[in-house]
């Protein structure tokens, strides 16, 4: 009797990429702990403007690249007054299923308080949520010798924490649809890259 034969599944090549150190050592924690298949290189997080992840996405939609998740922080568009490039960069891209453009306002650590509170604060930029994010992950800091190290994000891992943020990030995203456009209103996409690493793992 023949044997069968197993069939290997190729796993998807994914590839993250973000705004800064902030974003790397955040994404490349969560891999660790959470077993995601994603990969992650220095280079993809080397403070991109919106021209350079153009460059960058470009060129792994050109290579080996299955899935493509782009993470930004939004008050730095608005500050640099960068809406409307942005908004052109989205639509390049908006029909293809493969490329995610996954912003924060004001920026990724409004995801990161999600994993302890629901809040519709407008925060003027980074550093106000940044300020609200302390009250709650003592001893955060932006600093290198802080972020290497995984503590922090264990704790965003602990109990509900993460399935809390996914679905606060959620109901604040479907307000902020249903509402006037507002340039301060608070919202973050991670939650949706979260989830697709969940099914890709």
């Amino acid at each position: 009797m023949a044997r069968k034969q197993r069939i290997k599944h190729k796993r998807k090549s994914i590839f993250v990429l973000g705004d800064g150190q902030t974003e790397q050592y955040y994404f490349d924690h969560l891999k660790k702990l959470k077993g995601y298949s994603y990969k992650i290189k220095p280079r993809l997080f080397d403070d991109l403007s919106i021209e350079n992840a153009e460059d960058q996405i470009d060129q792994l939609l050109s290579g080996d690249a299955d899935m493509i998740f782009y993470f930004t922080d939004y008050d730095t568009i608005v500050n640099q007054e960068k809406k409307d490039k942005f908004l052109a960069f989205k639509k390049k891209y908006q029909d293809n299923p493969n490329v995610f453009i996954l912003e924060s306002m004001p920026s990724i650590e409004f995801w990161f308080l999600m994993h302890f509170k629901k809040t519709t604060k407008r925060f003027t930029n980074s550093k106000d949520v940044e300020k609200e994010l302390k009250k709650k992950l003592q001893g955060y800091s932006k600093q290198k010798h802080y972020l290497e190290n995984s503590g922090w994000v264990e704790k965003f891992c602990e109990g509900k924490q993460m399935e809390d943020a996914k679905t606060r990030s959620i109901e604040i995203l479907k307000e902020k649809q249903s509402m006037s456009d507002e340039d301060h209103f608070p919202y973050t996409k991670t939650h949706i890259g979260v989830e697709k690493f969940e099914d890709q793992s």
